[in-house]
């Protein structure tokens, strides 16, 4: 009984510590389309943080303190690589929008509104997150 209220303990205290601490070291990202990236990284680094405290009050196995190292690997490649996919979908689907353009003219299909909603989808999800976090002369649907 006691060992579990040490656990309890223990926990709080690093709740009061680590909490604070990602939220400091959040990242903004830079469109709507990477905010669920942002979350799951932002959960590795948390992870890491509460691994590590489990780590350093010898309630993690030996044969696992490896693992808080791998936590950030794991969040700077969510929010890096991994975020890149919806990059590649946006243009995938302007693409598509593109293709359904000049199929439609060359075979009179009569349906140019998918190529309005391809683009559309495609927009949003380039759309910046707030005024201020885009840069450069990237501009979406112009």
């Amino acid at each position: 009984m006691k060992k579990l209220i040490s656990i309890g303990v223990v926990l709080a205290l690093l709740a009061l510590v680590v909490v604070p601490a990602v939220v400091a070291a959040y990242e903004v990202p830079d469109t709507y389309s990477k905010v669920p990236f942002a979350i799951l990284a932002s959960m590795f680094y948390l992870g890491k943080d509460i691994l590590q405290a489990l780590v350093d009050a010898d309630f993690l196995p030996d044969n696992l303190t490896w693992l808080p190292d791998l936590m950030p690997k794991i969040g700077d490649w969510a929010m890096g690589p991994l975020s890149w996919s919806v990059d590649m979908l946006a243009w995938g689907l302007e693409l598509g929008s593109e293709v359904w353009t000049l199929l439609n003219d060359m075979f009179d299909i009569g349906m140019p509104e998918i190529a309005e909603v391809l683009s559309i989808v495609s927009c949003k999800l380039l759309t910046c997150w707030a005024d201020t976090n885009c840069t450069g002369t990237f501009v979406p649907c112009a």
